[in-house]
Order: C-alpha cells, then sequence, then structure tokens
C-alpha cells in the first residue's frame, strides 16, 4: 500500500454550543513537521493534538487549522454595574453632565464576557473527535493519491525490466561480435607481413574485453532492485523512504552497466532505462 506525502482534510462537528472545525493540508516534506494554527484556549491541548496526528502521519509538512465557535447565550455576558456607578459619578463630578446610559454601556469592561474571560476550553474529546474525522477523509484521499502513483510506478518498473531483457539478450553478442571483429582486423594489419595469429592468441585478448564488459552482476541485482521495489509497494505499510534508496541503487546497476557493455544498443537501452528511473525517484518523493 502507497499512501501520498500530500492531502487534504477538513471536518466540521458541535456539542453543547460549541462547533469545532479541524482542516488539515500537507506537502511533502523528508520529515514530519506540523504547523498547528489554532485559538489560544487550546495551548493546553497542543501536545495530545500532535501526538494523534503523529500516530498517523509519518512524513510531510501537515499544516493543521483548529477553529472554535461557542453559541453566545444571554447569560454569557453581565454588567458591571459597580463599575458603571464609577463611571457616571466621576463624569457627573468632573465635566457636571448626566451621560446617557447607551454611552456608558459602550466603556471598556463595562459588559463582561463570561465564557470569553473564563478562558473557556471546549471539551477535549469533541476536538479529538473531530480532529481523528478529519485525518480519516485526510487518509482516505492520500490513500486514493497513493493508488494513482502505484499504478503509475508498476507501468515504470515495467518498462524498465523490457529494457533489463534488451541488454540480457544482448550482452552475449557483444563479446562475439568483438572477437570477429578483432580477428578481422588483426589479420588484415599482418596478412601483408606474413604473420598470422594463433586462435589462443585472439582468445586471450577476448578474454580481457569479456572480462572488462562483463555485465552479468549488474543485471543480476538490478533483476533483484526491481523485485524488491515491487514487494515493498505491495507491503501493508508505505515505505517512501525505502523505495527512494531503492531506485537510487537502481539508477547505479543501470549506470555501471552503461560504463562497462561497450555497446551501442546496450548504451541506447541504458538511456532509456535512466529516464524511466528518474521518473520513478520522481514519484517516489511524493511518498510517505
Amino acid at each position: 500500500m502507497l499512501l501520498s506525502m500530500t492531502g487534504q482534510g477538513v471536518s466540521t462537528a458541535s456539542a453543547d454550543g460549541t462547533t469545532v472545525t479541524v482542516e488539515i493540508r500537507a506537502v511533502n516534506n523528508r520529515h514530519l513537521k506540523i504547523n498547528l494554527r489554532a485559538p489560544d484556549s487550546l495551548i493546553a491541548l497542543e501536545s495530545a493534538i500532535e501526538k494523534t496526528i503523529r500516530n498517523v502521519v509519518r512524513r510531510g509538512t501537515i499544516n493543521v487549522n483548529i477553529r472554535v465557535d461557542k453559541l453566545s447565550l444571554g447569560d454569557d455576558y453581565v454588567i458591571d454595574t459597580q463599575l458603571l456607578r464609577s463611571f457616571r459619578s466621576q463624569l457627573q463630578a468632573d465635566l457636571g453632565v448626566d451621560v446617557e446610559i447607551d454611552t456608558l454601556l459602550s466603556l471598556p469592561g463595562v459588559i463582561v464576557n463570561r465564557s470569553s474571560s473564563q478562558q473557556n476550553v471546549p471539551a477535549q474529546d469533541l476536538i479529538q473527535s473531530t480532529l481523528r474525522q478529519t485525518l480519516d477523509a485526510f487518509q482516505e484521499m492520500r490513500s486514493v493519491e497513493g493508488a494513482a502513483l502505484r499504478d503509475d510506478l508498476v507501468g515504470q518498473l515495467r518498462r524498465l525490466s523490457e529494457l533489463l531483457e534488451n541488454v540480457r539478450s544482448r550482452a552475449p553478442l557483444v563479446v562475439e561480435k568483438y572477437s570477429d571483429r578483432l580477428s578481422e582486423k588483426l589479420n588484415h594489419l599482418l596478412e601483408k607481413h606474413h604473420v598470422t595469429l594463433t586462435d589462443s592468441d585472439i582468445a586471450r585478448e577476448v578474454g580481457i574485453f569479456a572480462d572488462k564488459c562483463d555485465i552479468t552482476e549488474e543485471v543480476v541485482r538490478l533483476d533483484s532492485h526491481i523485485a524488491q521495489f515491487q514487494q515493498v509497494m505491495e507491503s501493508d505499510e508505505s515505505q517512501g523512504r525505502k523505495l527512494d534508496f531503492i531506485s537510487q541503487e537502481l539508477f547505479r546497476e543501470v549506470n555501471t552497466i552503461g560504463a562497462k557493455a561497450n555497446d551501442a544498443e546496450i548504451a541506447n537501452s541504458v538511456v532509456e532505462a535512466k529516464t524511466v528511473i528518474e521518473r520513478i525517484r520522481e514519484q517516489v518523493q511524493n511518498i510517505e
């Protein structure tokens, strides 16, 4: 199973006059980074919120926005009558005027929002349940995108296997053609001097060439890396880092084949294989 590192989710829930909205958006990151935006009243819950997210997400930059809306009730507001009398008496004493009640009520501190002043924190259960609902939606979107990434990677691996098979079938012919070409060239150069080369002389030179351009080990390792890549994709856990490492090994083996093969057709296959692996590496960067 593969999970994309990008995704989003949003959920809203209400209880006891309080509405909580949680929104999550994620982008690629080699590590896990959580950016939390929430009301100051939730400072005490930040650690629990981050722990819940870390239990689900392992990589990526996770932007979390939590909004809390509390339904205002009539008894949430009270008038500080003592402060009101103090304002009124001071204004009458200093200015000799009787100020209207509407003006007095607009003065700072006269009307007190008790729910705000008490830093009323909504129930942790409501925050956590809404967060889990959002994470479920977030995970669903990442799973869908991960399935699309898997389909693309399967196609790329299939093409890489085809190119590897071309290289495998072509490799034995390289030594054979080199032997014929070497024998023909040397005999042509030496025939004017009435000198011929023995089969053992040619065999020795061909043997040296064959040893230098032998790509058997690289082909076997490349086969193994492709199989391992497929196994990791089909595992129950999304392992983007491991796939990234395997894709680097794929490139290393193909690069070595290109350096050793000494054949134009193999070189063409290597160039295309590198292009395919580069596409694989780009896609792997999007996987958790």
